[in-house]
């Protein structure tokens, strides 16, 4: 590490430690095994491998198959094997950890990665924004639209409908009342309307027949 942080501080290697170290497991004979590479050596050889450009190679290549951060953000170039594609720019980056540092630190790439996260946001707003529309849509109903031909004394005095719809509709005339008192006056209500309503044409309709 000490060395790695040296190379650092002399500049032009930046980023050449990007994925961090290789993954050991020891084997039964002795010898450690790279996970990441499948590579095998002695433990004494593990340090200098863990910098050779075949392990790091092989670590970018670990990383864009199970597409672990960053190298989610890139894909092989299918006409270098060399070479990755930028999934965000679409620009072509060498295949070594400090390019692809210096590629995700410049500013044509933190552009475009601040541009799609400002993208995600408004466009999950607007779907926010959409389903709040269509539960709205869902459950007020334009006012008419179901009783247009509708004398109230069906409404009041059937037991047909569901009881969510009385409830919205005895909200939206603003009578909350107890069942029992609101049953009561319901039904005086009904005895009204059909007194009111049904005898007195009826019987102007009787009387016209007579003469």
């Amino acid at each position: 590490m000490a060395m790695m942080g040296e190379e650092g501080k002399k500049g032009g290697k930046e980023g050449n430690n990007l994925l961090g170290s290789p993954t050991f497991m020891e084997l039964e004979n002795g010898r450690f095994k790279c996970v990441e590479t499948g590579h095998e050596m002695l433990a004494k050889d593990k340090e200098s491998y863990s910098q050779s450009k075949r392990c790091r190679l092989g670590l970018i290549d670990f990383a864009l198959a199970h597409n672990k951060p960053p190298l989610n953000m890139f894909k092989q170039d299918p006409l270098s094997r060399s070479k990755l594609i930028c999934k965000l720019t679409g620009d072509n980056v060498n295949k070594s950890e400090e390019h692809i540092w210096k590629h995700i630190n410049g500013k044509q790439f933190l552009n475009k990665l601040e541009q799609k996260e400002m993208g995600k946001v408004e466009e999950k707003q607007q779907e926010e924004s959409k389903s709040s529309m269509d539960e709205d849509d869902f459950w007020m109903p334009p006012v008419g639209d179901r009783w247009d031909f509708d004398d109230g004394g069906d409404r009041w005095g059937s037991g047909g409908e569901s009881g969510q719809e009385s409830e919205e509709e005895n909200q939206a005339d603003g009578q909350v009342e107890e069942n029992g008192r609101e049953s009561e006056e319901l039904s005086r209500r009904t005895k009204r309307m059909s007194i009111e309503i049904g005898p007195s044409s009826f019987a102007s309709r009787k009387k016209k027949s007579k003469k």
